[in-house]
């Protein structure tokens, strides 16, 4: 270690080289220090790594008063129902054209969000993006309910006032419902129907009917033109009627 220190030393004297130049000099007097084989000269590297320069890195997401923005983001994010957000349709657009640009389907969520006039997207977590700390969030087209993980809008620290917290989730606002109205079939009454008249009506009518067409006109004998006992006689025979007692009928009275 006292070789690396002096060699820093002396390299810290030369303004002229960048840091990367500085990092392979002092990598290339280590090693010739301590000659070995690659690999385990890189874990021996990855060893000072760890132990001195990860430390610096855990230490980069605070600020100068050693607050950690990321924590703040969190909070800022946390309890029930904060995760959900507001912003404006021109501000989700780019993100949109991004997802649709690797095939993402964003139809359906355009169509509601255009309707709300506003889109809803839902907390993930801090994100450093473009080099910028940024609060990373969900843009769910597939339904509010299923969770996309890598469908990320972001928005910087800096603009983080420009989205408003939503009262509810998308699915108890009901944001993701088509608005067109029910039809109600039960509005029209079906027609009442005729009772059928009852089979044993029906019958009767038919054995009426069928009465009245059997009963035949009786043909009668024509009656005698004379006065003629034997005529009358057989035309009484005829009938059936020679039952009669000749003292009940009076030829002479009646012709």
């Amino acid at each position: 270690m006292e070789n690396i220190n002096s060699t820093n030393n002396q390299l810290h004297n030369e303004d002229s080289m960048n840091t990367t130049d500085l990092l392979i000099q002092a990598l290339s007097a280590h090693f010739n220090d301590n000659p070995t084989n690659f690999t385990s000269y890189r874990n021996s590297v990855d060893k000072l790594l760890r132990e001195h320069i990860k430390p610096m890195t855990s230490r980069s997401g605070k600020s100068a008063d050693g607050d950690d923005w990321k924590s703040q983001v969190k909070q800022r994010f946390s309890g029930r129902g904060a995760k959900w957000v507001f912003v404006s349709l021109e501000q989700i657009e780019s993100t949109l054209v991004n997802l649709e640009s690797t095939g993402i389907d964003c139809t359906s969520y355009r169509k509601f969000t255009t309707e709300h006039g506003k889109a809803w997207i839902r907390f993930s977590a801090p994100r450093i993006n473009n080099g910028s700390q940024s609060a990373a969030f969900e843009v769910r087209t597939e339904g509010a309910t299923k969770d996309h993980p890598k469908q990320l809008h972001y928005i910087p620290l800096t603009e983080i006032e420009s989205c408003n917290q939503m009262p509810g989730t998308p699915k108890s606002l009901k944001l993701e419902e088509d608005s067109a109205p029910v039809t109600n079939d039960m509005s029209k009454k079906p027609k009442k129907k005729k009772d059928p008249q009852p089979a044993s009506n029906l019958s009767s009518l038919a054995d009426s009917i069928n009465d009245e067409l059997s009963q035949e006109e009786p043909e009668l004998s024509e009656l005698p033109e004379s006065a003629d006992p034997e005529e009358w006689s057989a035309f009484l025979e005829a009938e059936g009627l020679t039952d009669l007692d000749d003292s009940d009928v009076d030829f002479d009275e009646n012709f």
